[in-house]
């Protein structure tokens, strides 16, 4: 197995993955070990087929690590503070057949409001923060649309009023970098303060809107089973972090790509017929959630050529099995005409991301929305000077100024 020092959390590495993901292809096996801030020596998948295949692997692949028999992550959660240690309740970390479960629970919820008939609520959130750029020159999309746009989107979902998304905003700013320890810590009373707020809301009399997400939380029921408040807690923050965070990234990074690419832009104004393809390169390309979470060996198993032994742990390294030369013709170009796309942006097997849908629909009329309002937008900086945030996993830029004439 070979071991490098390649650095995948570096704003140079996020300004331009192509060059050390060439390197890490050099190495010529589907895994690699590298060394990650906080998370240690990981083992990676590097290939599209070796990240799909242990994805869709729930027997021998666990998210639990109890079911590896390791015991370390209950016992780090049982030290902490009751309202950290409950976020991990929710179905990230959990396998079949409680995740099926709390699965089933979230869907029921879901389908309460399908996405096409949140189209229009999208589209006049987008169009409301639009609305602000108006006389006016440069601007940054990132803080002014790109953040704001799925915060209010996951906030509506979720049936909160609208005077907390600045709260919102203001709690969780902190995270902004996790490959820094001292962030971390430091963002944990934002954090808490989330808890809290999301405890009172999530009970019965707690002021939700009866058309969200929490009130159909709280009516979800399979077999005579309802989810506890705790578990409701710990499912809306899920909701709300992988509803606001990744979609914003997803925004941000692939407008960015297409006002790099002014062939691709023209072509999409041409023919908005082709946004659904475009959104899908974007997922590719841009590739904002970058790491899947850990999975561990249930059993000794060799596995794209390497010896696992039962509790080994492995990640998915998305980006670079998003541009993985065997599975995509020129895998570094953007084209917004490649198809078929089968990126893994949204994972795969039973963990595959429950908001895919709403990234799509959201990112999409994102983009629609800039290029016709603003048809003559065009970057306000050269992309090399643009500054990206230090992240583990996550491909953040921390600003986007544009011209909108």
């Amino acid at each position: 197995m070979i071991e490098t020092d390649f650095d995948i959390v570096s704003p140079a590495f996020h300004a331009d993955p192509a060059r050390t993901l060439e390197r890490i292809r050099a190495t010529g096996g589907p895994l690699v070990r590298m060394k990650l801030p906080i998370l240690g020596k990981m083992l990676l998948c590097v290939s599209h087929e070796a990240c799909g295949a242990m994805l869709k692997d729930k027997e021998t692949f666990v998210r639990d690590p109890a079911n590896a028999g390791s015991l370390t992550q209950e016992r780090i959660i049982r030290i902490l503070p009751r309202s950290l240690g409950l976020l991990a309740l929710n179905m990230l970390g959990k396998d079949d057949p409680e995740h099926r479960h709390l699965r089933g629970l979230v869907d029921q919820a879901f389908q309460r409001r399908g996405i096409q008939a949140m189209r229009p609520m999208i589209t006049a959130v987008a169009d409301q923060l639009l609305d602000g750029f108006e006389n006016r020159r440069e601007v940054d999309l990132m803080e002014g649309f790109c953040r704001d746009l799925p915060l209010s989107v996951i906030c509506a979902m979720l049936g909160l009023p609208d005077k907390d998304h600045e709260r919102f905003k203001r709690w969780l700013g902190g995270l902004s970098d996790t490959a820094n320890i001292g962030a971390v810590v430091r963002a944990i009373p934002g954090v808490l303060s989330v808890v809290r707020y999301l405890r009172k809301v999530a009970r019965p009399d707690g002021g939700a809107k009866p058309d969200g997400l929490i009130f159909a939380l709280q009516d979800a029921e399979i077999n005579g089973r309802k989810l506890s408040e705790d578990e409701i807690v710990s499912m809306v923050f899920l909701l709300f972090g992988a509803g606001q965070e990744t979609t914003t990234h997803l925004i941000a990074g692939g407008f960015l790509e297409i006002l790099r690419h002014d062939d691709q832009r023209h072509r999409l104004q041409a023919d908005p017929a082709m946004m659904p393809l475009c959104v899908e390169e974007c997922l590719r390309q841009v590739s904002p959630v970058q790491l899947t979470k850990p999975r561990w060996a249930t059993k000794d198993i060799v596995f794209a050529g390497h010896q696992f032994r039962r509790g080994d742990s492995v990640a998915g390294f998305l980006t670079a099995a998003n541009r993985d030369p065997a599975q995509y013709d020129d895998p570094h170009r953007f084209d917004i005409t490649r198809h078929p796309n089968p990126h893994l942006s949204f994972g795969t097997g039973v963990h595959f991301c429950l908001g895919f849908q709403l990234a799509r629909a959201e990112a999409a009329i994102a983009f629609e929305r800039l290029l016709a309002r603003f048809p003559d937008i065009r970057l306000a900086v050269d992309p090399s000077s643009l500054v990206w945030r230090k992240r583990v996993g996550i491909r953040t830029l921390a600003q986007l100024p544009v011209k909108l004439s």
